[in-house]
C-alpha cells in the first residue's frame, strides 16, 4: 500500500520528532541535538542522537537511524502504512486513499482479517463466560478469588467444551476455514480430514499488543479432560511469543509510575497482582524470556523484580532469565515468598501490606542466588566456599558496567561468609583473558543463538566507510567553501567506497553541488554526528584529520599491493621484477613521510 512522497513529507513535517521518540526514550539536549541510551540495543553511554533540524535519528553504537516513521516502524515492529497512519493521527492529518498495489493490500487484507477473527474470537469467548454455558467456568475464577469486574476489565472468556462450537460460529460470523486454521483458532485433523476447536473447556486469556489489540490467547483447562493445562495460540503474523507479554498494554503506565516491572509466570498471577492494585505485573506467555522482552521493558523502566513459583522450575527459570534482561541494561531483583509457591497462593493467604513488604526487602539478583546456596554450604570450610565462587563467574562476566560487578561480587561474599574480594579477583583474571563467558555454555539461551546469527563482520570496513562519509558530509558545510580544498588535497581513489568516490568525482567536475550532498542517504549519520561542530573552526580542524586518515589508508593499501605483488614475483622467481617492487615501496613509503607524517 502505498502513499505519495507529498503526503509522507507533511507528515513528517508536521511530526516533532524528539516528542515522539521522547515516548520511548528519556533525551537530554546535547548542542543542536538531544541524546538518550538507544532502545534498540544494549548500553551504558548514550550513542543515540536525535537532530530535530535534520528530523532524523542515529545510534552510533548499533548503527540503526532514520527518520520518524521509520523509528515507529522498528520499535512497534509495525509496517510502513500503520506508522504513518499512527502519526497522522497524532499530528491531525487525514491521509488520502493510498496508491494501490496488488502486494501491499493483499497483505493488508491478510493482517485487517486476521486482527477482526481475533477481536471476534475475543467477544465470542467473553460472551460465553457471561453466558449461562458459562457457569462452571464463573465459578471457577470467582473460587481464584476473582470477581466479575476483574472478567469484564481484562476480557476474559470461556471456550465452550464442544469440539466444533467455535468454529460454527467463526464460519457463520464469515471467515473462511484458511483464515480460522491461519489465525491458530482451530485445529486441522488429517486422518479424518476434519477441523476442531483448538480452545476448549477453557477459562481463555487474551493476549494483546502495546494498542490494546487481540493478537493471540491463552487457555486455562476447566474439566479433566486430555491436553496440557494450559495451552496457547500459534505464533502468527500478528504475534510472536519472544515479542509479547501478557498485560503488558494494561501495565505500561504503572511500570513507569512505580519504576519496576513485576514479572510473574503465570496468566493467574499476573491477573492476581493486578486484582490487588499491582498493576505494573506482566507474565512471560509459556516461554523463557528472551532477548526481545529485555529490549521490550526496557522502554519503560530500569529495573525488574521476578516473582516466579518458588520451586525449582521457577528459580531454574529466574537464572534462564537473567542474561536476556541484564544484556539489555536492566537491574534485577527477585522477590522471595517464603510459605507460597506463587504470587497468586501468597495474596489468598497474606494481605495487600505484606506482599509490599516483601517487594521492598526483594533482593539483588547476586544476593537472591546466594542466598538460595547458602544451606548448601554452611558449616563447609573456607575454602570450599571459595571454590563455590567460581561458579558465579559466568554471569557476573554478563554484566556491562563495573559498579554493578563490584556490588554482585560483594553481595555473594557476604551471603558466603567471605570477605576478602577473591570473587572480584577471579572476574578480573577472566577479563583479562578476553573470556565473557555465558552461563548458557550449557544451554545455549536466545540471545547466544542471536549473537551466533550474526554474520560476522570485518571492524574496519564500518570505519572506513564512516570516515569517508563523514568528510563528504563536511564539504556541505560553510556553503561548500571546503571544496576546493579537499580537491586539491585529495584524489577520487582514496575513497574505498565506489558510491562515495563517484560523489568525490562529482563535485571535484562540479557535476555535483555541495548542497545536493544532503539528499544522500547513507550520510544521515554523518550529518547528525557533525551537527554539533558549530565553529567554523572545529569544522576545520576535523576536515584535516578525516583527510589524514583517508591519505594513510590510501598509502597502506598500496603498500600491501606492492608487497604482494613483490611476494608473487620472488615466488616466481622474477628477481628484477621483485626489486622493482621493492624501490616502488621505497618512493611509496618517502611520499607517505613527506605528505602524511609530517602533518
Amino acid at each position: 500500500m502505498k502513499y505519495s512522497d507529498e503526503i509522507i513529507q507533511r507528515v513528517k513535517d508536521a511530526t516533532d520528532i524528539v516528542s515522539v521518540i521522547g515516548e520511548y526514550v528519556p533525551l537530554k539536549k546535547a548542542g543542536n541535538s538531544y541524546k538518550g541510551l538507544c532502545p534498540f540495543h544494549s548500553e551504558k553511554s548514550p550513542s543515540f542522537n536525535v537532530s530535530p533540524t535534520r528530523n532524523g535519528f542515529h545510534c552510533f553504537g548499533c548503527g540503526k537511524g532514520g527518520n520518524v516513521i521509520t523509528f515507529v516502524m522498528e520499535i512497534e515492529k509495525m509496517p510502513f502504512p500503520e506508522a504513518l497512519k499512527l502519526l497522522a493521527e497524532k499530528a491531525g492529518i487525514v491521509l488520502p486513499k493510498p496508491q494501490e498495489d496488488k502486494k501491499d493490500l493483499e497483505a493488508e487484507r491478510v493482517r485487517d482479517r486476521l486482527q477482526a477473527l481475533n477481536e471476534f474470537a475475543g467477544k465470542f469467548f467473553h460472551e460465553k463466560l457471561l453466558s449461562t454455558e458459562g457457569q462452571a467456568a464463573r465459578d471457577y475464577f470467582k473460587k481464584r478469588g476473582f470477581t466479575k469486574e476483574d472478567a469484564l476489565k481484562y476480557l476474559v472468556g470461556y471456550a465452550p467444551a464442544g469440539w466444533d462450537s467455535f468454529k460454527n460460529a467463526g464460519q457463520k460470523a464469515g471467515f473462511t476455514p484458511s483464515e480460522l486454521l491461519s489465525g491458530g483458532l482451530i485445529v486441522h485433523n488429517d486422518e479424518k480430514n476434519s477441523d476442531y476447536d483448538k480452545f476448549r473447556n477453557r477459562l481463555m486469556f487474551p493476549v494483546k499488543d502495546n494498542y490494546g489489540r487481540i493478537v493471540a490467547f491463552g487457555g486455562r483447562m476447566l474439566g479433566e479432560d486430555a491436553g496440557p493445562k494450559y495451552l496457547n495460540s500459534p505464533e502468527t503474523i500478528l504475534f510472536k511469543k519472544s515479542e509479547c507479554l501478557y498485560l503488558l498494554e494494561a501495565a505500561r503506565e504503572a511500570i513507569r509510575q512505580k519504576g519496576f516491572v513485576l514479572v510473574v509466570e503465570g496468566y493467574f498471577d499476573a491477573l492476581a497482582l493486578h486484582h490487588f492494585g499491582f498493576e505494573n505485573a506482566v507474565a512471560t506467555l509459556g516461554t523463557a524470556l528472551t532477548s526481545q522482552h529485555g529490549r521490550l521493558l526496557k522502554r519503560y523502566t530500569t529495573e525488574v523484580v521476578f516473582s516466579y513459583d518458588a520451586d525449582a522450575a521457577g528459580q531454574a527459570a529466574i537464572l534462564r532469565g537473567f542474561e536476556p534482561l541484564v544484556v539489555a541494561g536492566l537491574n534485577i531483583r527477585v522477590l522471595v515468598m517464603p510459605d507460597t509457591k506463587d504470587p497468586d497462593e501468597y495474596l489468598t493467604k497474606h494481605s495487600k501490606e505484606e506482599f509490599e513488604g516483601l517487594l521492598k526487602q526483594a533482593p539483588g539478583f547476586f544476593r537472591w542466588w546466594a542466598q538460595s546456596l547458602k544451606k548448601k554450604f554452611q558449616g563447609s570450610p573456607v575454602e570450599e566456599r571459595t571454590r563455590a565462587l567460581q561458579g558465579f563467574v559466568p554471569m557476573i562476566l554478563q554484566i556491562p558496567d563495573e559498579v554493578s560487578v563490584q556490588a554482585a561480587c560483594a553481595a555473594i561474599e557476604s551471603e558466603l561468609g567471605l570477605d576478602n574480594r577473591d570473587l572480584l579477583t577471579i572476574v578480573n583474571t577472566e577479563r583479562k583473558k578476553g573470556t565473557r563467558r555465558s552461563f548458557a555454555e550449557r544451554e545455549e539461551t536466545p540471545v547466544a543463538k542471536e549473537a551466533a546469527a550474526i554474520p560476522a563482520q570485518k571492524g574496519s570496513d564500518k570505519f572506513d566507510r564512516q570516515i569517508e562519509a563523514d568528510f563528504l558530509a563536511l564539504l556541505t558545510e560553510e556553503r561548500g567553501e571546503f571544496v576546493p580544498w579537499a580537491v586539491n588535497e585529495l584524489s577520487p581513489e582514496v575513497f574505498q567506497s565506489e558510491n562515495f568516490r563517484q560523489l568525490f568525482e562529482e563535485l571535484s567536475s562540479g557535476d555535483l553541488k555541495p548542497e545536493q550532498l544532503n539528499q544522500v542517504p547513507e550520510l544521515e549519520a554523518s550529518f547528525i554526528r557533525i551537527e554539533n561542530q558549530s565553529e567554523k573552526k572545529h569544522r576545520e580542524a576535523m576536515l584535516n584529520d578525516l583527510a589524514t586518515s583517508l591519505k594513510k589508508r590510501y598509502f597502506k593499501r598500496q603498500l600491501a599491493e606492492l608487497k604482494d605483488r613483490q611476494t608473487e614475483a620472488e615466488k616466481a622467481g622474477n628477481t628484477e621484477q621483485a626489486l622493482q617492487f621493492a624501490q616502488q615501496m621505497i618512493v611509496l613509503k618517502r611520499q607517505y613521510s613527506q605528505e602524511v607524517e609530517s602533518k
